[in-house]
């Protein structure tokens, strides 16, 4: 198994997904997150930025060789309060 396709299925694990509810969430059939996580077909660039959106997952997590999931909760957190910082700076210069 290709290490995009590992990463894949422990995230998906990791947020009680099945395969099938992956699938529909990502708007692509089962079989095709199946061959991601087997290793027998690679999702695309933009396949990878839709998964890691679903996922909430930054696209290293999926890219990497080995997935930290220790770390992707730190690294949500931290974009959390990015993202607030963004929104807060948006809004005073609108």
């Amino acid at each position: 198994m290709n290490h995009i396709g590992e990463n894949i299925r422990l995230v998906r694990e990791q947020h009680g997904l099945t395969r099938l509810e992956l699938a529909k969430k990502a708007r692509v059939g089962r079989a095709v997150i199946e061959r991601y996580e087997s290793g027998s077909s690679t999702p695309d660039t933009l396949t990878i930025l839709k998964l890691c959106t679903i996922l909430d997952i930054p696209v290293s997590t999926i890219t990497n060789q080995q997935v930290d999931l220790q770390n992707q909760n730190e690294f949500h957190h931290t974009m959390l309060h990015q993202q607030d910082f963004n929104e807060n700076s948006f809004h005073s210069y609108v």
